[in-house]
């Protein structure tokens, strides 16, 4: 008898994490399928600047463009660290904060300078027609951004 009731003690637990991992495993795959269903409906998550053209991009291009930009890494300016340091300066250094400011935003030209260099290189390199197929995706990607602001202008009216 007290066997019995051993096996019935494990029981509610056993139960208990079954039902947490079928659950996980719901929220996971409902996640994911609510994910793609608004990736395809709604924006570009390059919905603003130029990265809206690497994404009309054949798959294998854009790789290839990653893959250059990462052998090219340089400094990514300063480290948020040091912000924190001068924010926490009394008296705060007004100075000091606008170098770091500085140095981060020449570190982002520069990476936005390197992947316009290394965006210009896949397009020259296309031919006429694989350039044609590239505008055909990217007049998609405009259009669909734009009926998906004008769908959010008229839900918020």
């Amino acid at each position: 008898m007290a066997e019995v009731a051993t096996k019935r003690r494990w029981m509610p637990i056993v139960l208990g994490l079954s039902l947490a991992v079928n659950l996980a495993v719901v929220a996971a795959i409902s996640g994911a399928a609510l994910r793609h269903k608004s990736y395809s409906k709604g924006p570009t998550h390059f919905d603003k600047g130029g990265a809206i053209y690497m994404q009309a991009l054949p798959r294998e291009t854009r790789r290839e463009i990653r893959q250059t930009l990462r052998g090219d890494r340089r400094s990514t300016g300063a480290n948020p660290a040091e912000m924190l340091g001068i924010l926490k300066d009394v008296p705060f250094d007004v100075d000091a904060a606008a170098r770091v400011l500085s140095a981060q935003n020449d570190a982002g030209l520069i990476r936005v300078q390197a992947a316009t260099g290394a965006w210009l290189a896949a397009v020259t390199a296309m031919s006429v027609k694989e350039r044609d197929a590239y505008a055909g995706r990217l007049q998609e990607l405009l259009e669909r951004r734009e009926e998906y602001h004008k769908q959010k202008k008229a839900e918020r009216n």
